[in-house]
């Protein structure tokens, strides 16, 4: 999106300042590129294989649980009634959120540091660490479903556990955001994090349909299927080149090479005095993360990506409540999510970027000027959005306030890649990993905030079903307070 082009119309096409990538650029560019679309879209694929199904599971191992507290004898059928009692729904609600609050608590202790290590030691080992942890996670839980006679199905929470290695979802999806963020230049940030999500949100829609029609029998298939497509997709990282030295490369500052040798002093030193070396390690971590809080709009963008989170967390919660409020099934209800997806890929691929022509074309404005602005419009959509799936008293409302979500889900993106541009080039993994940290701590306030808002709301009535969207809503409209304040460097 350079405007450097448009002052002159008779300049050449490719500019005087302008060097086209060498092919071996392009080449390591689209190698990560493709790995990275398709390590996300295998292991994103099988997420949303499986969330209906173990909605479901959950819900039917709850049912069964909370039937034999009633005296009925063991292997009674549930019922639809009592399955969709509010005991129940209310315990669905809390194994759900803990369960997404205990995945996502490795993501705070251990993203920072990982994220350091990233930028010290490289990318890729700590992609795979973190590939390991969540595949380990997901057979933990399908061990717990399938012993559900002998084991407490809460166990399940025990699936963040496995995380520490690599330190769960949200570090793995920095690291990769990260890779892809070497290779590419600053005004090409935006484009290929586009990309990148829209490999997600192609798993959204094309897995959502699969996962309804399979568990329309049962919902095991789909909820086994779900891991063994995320194991074959991890594969992929192992095509990933390290992209550290791309990161490097990029950087112009001269501070980089007295930083490595005051580190290997520091190491040494290390060696015989064992205190003073981690001491100095406590130092070396703050340096590296002070940048954060001594810019303004890096620590805005952070508090607005601890509250996108809420609207992560909301997917298995969209289920129920569209469930219960509009008497679907759950596996209607996930068509939703994959109506969702279109939208957002749509957005993604065709709204966003001819929006992002129109500014950089037309009104000549920088690169980093458009992802503020969009960031700032689309947290306002998201708001707007989320409350009217709060409020929504019929199907048609429902689907417009998911309409309103899908658009302003670009906001996660445009705020990463505005926020990228505000650091240093070899400060990006850092950051990065920041932003999964923050995440990850809204995430774990937001599962159990939303579950016990949930609960709340059926014991209020079905008019207040929706009140863990209208507190979500609220929060977005902070967001877009917040952004409103930051301005481009």
């Amino acid at each position: 999106m350079s405007t450097s082009s448009t002052h002159d119309e008779h300049a050449p096409l490719l500019g005087t300042d302008q060097v086209p990538d060498p092919p071996t650029a392009r080449s390591r560019k689209r190698t990560v590129m493709i790995a990275a679309s398709t390590l996300v879209l295998a292991c994103d694929f099988g997420f949303y294989l499986t969330t209906a199904p173990q909605t479901e599971i959950f819900q039917d191992i709850i049912c069964r649980n909370y039937m034999a507290t009633l005296g009925n004898p063991p292997g009674t059928i549930p019922t639809e009634a009592i399955c969709k009692s509010e005991p129940v729904q209310s315990e669905l609600a809390l194994v759900n959120g803990w369960k997404e609050t205990s995945d996502v608590l490795p993501g705070i202790i251990l993203a920072i540091p990982y994220g350091v290590a990233a930028d010290r030691w490289g990318r890729k080992p700590i992609l795979l660490l973190g590939i390991l942890g969540i595949l380990l996670g997901e057979i933990w839980v399908r061990v717990v479903c399938l012993y559900s006679t002998l084991l407490p199905l809460r166990l399940v929470w025990l699936s963040g556990m496995w995380r520490l290695i690599g330190g769960g979802d949200m570090a793995l999806s920095s690291v990769s955001l990260v890779m892809v963020a070497d290779v590419f230049p600053k005004e090409e940030i935006a484009t290929a994090l586009f990309r990148l999500s829209s490999a997600v949100i192609l798993s959204e829609v094309l897995a959502t349909p699969v996962s309804a029609y399979l568990m329309a029998r049962n919902p095991w298939p789909p909820f086994m299927l779900g891991l063994g497509v995320a194991i074959l997709g991890s594969l992929s990282a192992f095509l990933m080149p390290e992209t550290l030295t791309d990161a490097r490369s990029k950087s112009v500052s001269t501070t980089d090479s007295n930083e490595d040798t005051t580190q290997t002093q520091t190491t040494t030193a290390g060696k015989k005095y064992r205190t003073q070396y981690i001491k100095d390690k406590m130092r070396d971590l703050h340096n590296s993360t002070r940048f954060i809080t001594e810019n303004p709009g890096v620590t805005i963008c952070l508090f607005a990506l601890f509250i996108t989170s809420f609207s992560k967390q909301s997917t298995s919660l969209l289920l129920q409540y569209t469930s219960k409020r509009f008497h679907w099934s759950i596996g209607n209800s996930s068509l939703l999510i994959s109506l969702r997806g279109l939208i957002t890929l749509a957005s993604f691929l065709l709204l966003m970027p001819a929006i992002c022509s129109l500014l950089s074309k037309n009104l000549h404005l920088p690169n980093n000027l458009i992802d503020l602005r969009l960031s700032q419009a689309t947290s306002a959509v998201s708001a707007l959005g989320l409350v009217t799936i709060a409020t929504a008293s019929s199907r048609a409302v429902l689907v417009l306030g998911i309409v309103l979500l899908s658009l302003g889900a670009a906001f996660a993106v445009t705020c990463r890649s505005f926020v990228t541009t505000l650091v240093r080039p070899d400060h990006v993994g850092t950051l990065y990993s920041s932003a999964a940290a923050v995440s990850s701590v809204g995430m774990v306030i937001a599962g159990p905030l939303l579950a016990y808002a949930f609960r709340v709301g059926l014991h209020w009535g079905e008019s207040w079903f929706g009140l863990p969207f209208l507190m979500g809503g609220c929060f977005y409209a902070l967001v877009s307070g917040a952004m409103m304040k930051v301005k481009a460097q």
